[in-house]
């Protein structure tokens, strides 16, 4: 029985951790571009129960031939891995020519100080020395490099060419993954990749004046929420109820008269 409050305090710990998954997609649902996180869960690998120095099995001169095992015993449920939903969110006309959404398959390459990231929030701005930056300040790269726009009187196409003045100034540097699972969140709608991951997007366009919302759907979240609840409140009930079982043994059943 004492297996059984491993079992339980598991699937709490479990149940736990998905309540900050949720609550954070939750935080996120105005945040632009954010890609919203699923807790993936498995069982913990299944042992089996051998007896061991029983007299029913062992003898002093041989082993009598019945089964020894007693079954398979699992240890209850853990955290494998999250995984970031990369689906498309809703586009939000907005009137600013910075503001640019990417529909498909496609990432911005940020200059940060602590590398290159990337992102799907396309809340830009033109920062004081004229370049071409996120809301953090961070650079927003192009072909050959961070861009220098100068003012917000400037043109973006389908195909992320920037022109000002009728000239033509860069092209937005843009990559895909082959499997987006390698991405790695860090914080402020950054993701971070193995050296090599990144390849030049193909399947993608720029739209300017529009930005790219969140994924996150709020309802989902809501009822996702309650089922996580439920599931803590059984497993509470179910470490309550062993943990008198026991207690009823060591103090009733178990007492000398």
């Amino acid at each position: 029985m004492i297996r059984g409050h491993y079992i339980a305090a598991t699937g709490m710990m479990l149940q736990r951790r998905k309540m900050e998954v949720i609550t954070n997609n939750i935080t996120n649902v105005e945040t632009t571009g954010y890609k919203k996180d699923n807790l993936i869960s498995l069982s913990f690998d299944d042992v089996l129960i051998e007896r061991i120095h029983d007299r029913q099995n062992i003898h002093p001169h041989r082993i009598v031939a019945s089964n020894p095992f007693v079954g398979p015993l699992n240890f209850g449920t853990h955290v494998d891995y999250i995984q970031t939903d990369f689906a498309q969110g809703n586009l939000e006309t907005t009137e600013l020519p910075t503001d640019l959404a990417i529909i498909g398959n496609a990432f911005f390459v940020l200059d940060t100080p602590q590398g290159i990231c990337y992102s799907r929030s396309g809340a830009l701005t033109i920062n004081v020395d004229g370049y071409l930056c996120n809301a953090d300040g961070f650079y927003v790269t192009g072909e050959n490099g961070r861009i220098y726009i100068g003012s917000t009187d400037f043109n973006v196409d389908e195909q992320g060419n920037i022109s000002a003045a009728g000239g033509y100034i860069d092209t937005l540097n843009m990559v895909d993954f082959a499997d987006a699972n390698v991405l790695r969140k860090q914080g402020d709608n950054l993701y971070t990749a193995p050296a090599g991951a990144a390849a030049p997007a193909t399947e993608y366009s720029i739209r300017q004046y529009v930005l790219e919302s969140s994924n996150v759907d709020i309802g989902r979240e809501m009822v996702d929420m309650m089922i996580m609840y439920r599931a803590y409140e059984s497993n509470q009930r179910m470490l309550t109820m062993i943990d008198e079982t026991v207690g009823k043994a060591v103090n009733d059943i178990g007492r000398l008269r």
